[in-house]
């Protein structure tokens, strides 16, 4: 069994993280319109734009 040493662990999160926000683009822009301007309510206005930035980021 192979393990990653830490360096290789942090340039693969920050590769995937950065794929993953590409491929969402979208729907975090969605989500950042929703939310600006908002303090509290951003929990219930946009509870279904953050749903689908998790559910996109996820894959």
């Amino acid at each position: 069994m192979n393990t990653l040493s830490r360096r290789e662990e942090e340039t693969l999160v920050k590769t995937t993280k950065a794929h993953a926000l590409k491929q969402c683009d979208q729907l975090v822009k969605d989500f950042a319109a929703c939310s600006e301007g908002r303090t509290i309510s951003v929990a219930w206005a946009c509870k279904d734009k953050w749903k689908g930035v998790q559910d996109c980021i996820s894959q």
